[in-house]
């Protein structure tokens, strides 16, 4: 008889299996003295028998294999209490990975059945009754259809709507104490929202800066066309446009009856307990379609304590699908900026890059787990967070999309914080991450805040709103433990889709020491206003080498340096941007050596310049060239810089721009070996 004595792998299926089984065998069997032995069916009894194998005298390995759908209302949570770790218990060394014909899934909701065709304000579409719904048990803000995200009826259904007063408004100029001056409430114009109702039930939704606002609304007082909104905006808006800063307030309405009526669309009436959903598909039956409705924010959860951390928990082809997208932010900037007014309720952004939405598999004080060759989809918030205490956590083969919030987030614990809640030496390889960030746009690809030691590699990532990978979370030259990370021979292209500013392909902040950024391919990068890079060390960033990387297409420069110190660009090729093809800030007045450029490439287009500064004056002081090597796509030599000069601006050729500004040691023009292989002279935007 097969039991925990003599096998190391317990079978969970969905499809045969049965609580009362043992659990040691794949499929049901009549055993030698005619009891039936099989699979179990819940994930709840798997972690019963789990607890029970894990006593201090039994820690072999043990693999988990599951099978078919597992629909969860809590999530599964890796752990074992404060007791049993004190009595000597352990959960580690498990490995959950699927078996049978199909991949096995763990959905964070439910599947909605009983669709029937029905019209809703006139428009043919499919619906169903749902008494959790009408009796307040249940509410969702997500629904997936077949794997994707289905649509909340917006209003207007395209483009947005102006705002004619806001709430602490402070003048055109959004920098400085203003840009933290969030609004509770902005004043509409009546005749946009005429005659449409619903809108206390609707969510608002706005972009502006690096970020995207948004939050339910509270009220709506259709005389004064006053909208009030349950969370504060992070950042200040504004009824002016503001060139340098975007603030100008553009909202729009999401769950609006009024505006079903697109393919994808959806909509649910509370009061009554009714969801619409119009198919993309016209000839669509409901039984060609998978609705997915999320109970639950987080699937998994690892998580130790910072004496005791989990250890070799993995997961192997599993499908984590489903979860909830709705949160409110409670973060303070992390700048170090007071909110000029506490928010109890909660933000209507985090400060950047969804930095504090939850992910569905969360690692927290663990050490020497993996996820491989999984899939992440359907997704409300970010697919993996790596939290403070975690050592060692790998993610590798896995592809990730159709995600509200990001692909992978590492978060660890500042410099000022215990070093039980440092995080370290994190692997993401070979992963698949894209179409990401379609309910928060400012999310990342892969996100490293407060952490060391990391490998980012041979992934590729495209298809997102906002930067590709972004690593570092302290502003300035102020101590970080943000170092030591590797960004190497990743794919990153179609970041970002004209929605938000101040972005990437590659983000960097602060002191990085140790930390390259090499081999990587990235082209076609657009951001909203300002900030389109392919490259971006921003404030503070220093003592970061960047190597041998091809950045091309990107709709403000290939490689940017706010500011910083010590940093080596060499060996790449940046290659065509709507802006000067490398920019160098002069913002602050550092008198220390910021970049050494060395050894690029660097290929213009028409009347553009190979380098810019984004204020008045060289930048003498914080770059450094030598041995490069200057084209045009035109064939023509190219314009190093525009002298700012009395009569207006002022092309330099490299001889000028080495004579009279000083500004390099053997440099070129000529064209590149191989560069009829570089991409077309041409900017796509798509």
């Amino acid at each position: 008889m097969i039991d925990f004595t003599n096998s190391a792998t317990i079978y969970v299926s969905a499809t045969e299996g049965n609580d009362a089984y043992t659990g040691f065998a794949p499929h049901p069997m009549e055993t030698e003295i005619g009891s039936v032995e099989g699979p179990i069916r819940t994930l709840g009894r798997l972690m019963k028998l789990l607890t029970g194998l894990r006593v201090p005298s039994r820690g072999c390995p043990v693999t988990v294999c599951i099978e078919g759908d597992h629909f969860l209302d809590a999530p599964l949570d890796v752990s074992l209490s404060p007791a049993l770790r004190a009595a000597g218990y352990t959960l580690s060394d498990i490995t959950f990975e699927g078996y049978g014909e199909g991949r096995a899934r763990l959905i964070g909701g439910r599947r909605i059945t009983g669709l029937t065709p029905d019209t809703f304000r006139g428009v043919p579409c499919l619906s169903v009754h749902i008494p959790e719904v009408k009796s307040g048990a249940w509410h969702f803000t997500d629904l997936y259809v077949n794997g994707r995200r289905a649509a909340p009826a917006r209003y207007p259904r395209e483009g947005t709507l102006r705002a004619l007063a806001v709430e602490r408004e402070s003048g055109p100029s959004a920098w400085g104490p203003h840009l933290h001056d969030g609004s509770r409430w902005f004043i509409a114009d009546k005749r946009d929202l005429d005659g449409i109702d619903g809108i206390e039930n609707a969510t608002v939704s706005f972009y502006h800066y690096w970020v995207d606002e948004h939050s339910p609304v509270e009220s709506y007082d259709k005389e004064s066309g006053k909208l009030v909104m349950a969370y504060r905006s992070r950042y200040k808006n504004s009824v002016v446009y503001d060139i340098g800063a975007a603030s100008e307030l553009c909202y729009y309405l999401e769950n609006v009856p009024a505006a079903f009526g697109r393919p994808n669309d959806w909509y649910l009436d509370v009061p009554n307990g009714m969801l619409y959903y119009l198919p993309e598909d016209p000839a669509a039956t409901p039984e060609a379609l998978e609705l997915l409705a999320p109970t639950i924010s987080q699937i998994v959860t690892v998580v130790g304590d910072p004496q005791s951390p989990v250890t070799g928990i993995r997961f192997r082809n599993v499908d984590f699908i489903c979860s909830r997208g709705d949160y409110a932010s409670r973060s303070e900037d992390p700048s170090g900026v007071p909110a000029p007014v506490p928010t109890p309720e909660g933000y209507a952004s985090d400060p950047q890059s969804a930095a504090d939405a939850y992910g569905a598999v969360r690692f927290l004080h663990a050490a020497d787990c993996a996820i491989e060759n999984c899939r992440f989809t359907a997704l409300g918030l970010h697919a993996v967070e790596i939290l403070g205490g975690c050592e060692r956590i790998r993610i590798e083969g896995c592809e990730m999309c159709e995600l509200g919030g990001g692909g992978v987030k590492i978060f660890g614990g500042a410099a000022e914080n215990d070093i039980v809640n440092k995080t370290s030496h994190c692997s993401i390889i070979g992963n698949n991450i894209h179409h990401v960030g379609r309910r928060y746009a400012a999310a990342c690809g892969i996100l490293i805040c407060h952490a060391s030691y990391n490998e980012i590699a041979q992934n590729e990532i495209s298809y997102t709103d906002y930067s590709g990978i972004s690593v570092g979370w302290v502003w300035g030259y102020t101590e970080s433990t943000t170092f030591g990370n590797v960004i190497r021979k990743n794919h990153i292209h179609h970041i970002g889709v004209g929605l938000l500013s101040d972005m990437a392909a590659i983000y960097l902040l602060g002191i990085q020491r140790g930390t390259l950024v090499e081999e990587n391919r990235i082209h076609d990068v657009v951001s909203a206003h300002y900030g389109g890079y392919g490259i971006y060390t921003d404030e503070g960033s220093s003592y970061i080498r960047v190597e041998r990387n091809v950045v091309t297409n990107c709709k403000t420069s290939c490689y940017f340096q706010h500011y910083g110190a010590h940093n080596t660009v060499r060996g790449n090729v940046f290659a065509y941007a709507d802006g000067g093809v490398v920019s160098v800030g002069t913002l602050r007045s550092d008198t220390h050596v910021g970049v050494v450029f060395e050894g690029n490439t660097v290929i213009a287009k028409g009347n553009q310049a190979i380098y810019h500064t984004r204020a008045p004056g060289p930048f003498c002081y914080t770059l450094r060239t030598s041995r490069n090597r200057f084209w045009n796509a035109d064939g023509h030599e190219p314009i190093l810089y525009f002298a700012h000069t009395k009569e207006g601006d002022r092309p330099l050729s490299l001889g000028e721009w080495q004579s009279i500004l000083g500004m390099d040691e053997g440099s070129i023009c000529a064209p590149p070996d191989g560069f009829t292989a570089l991409p077309d002279a041409r900017i796509v935007y798509q």
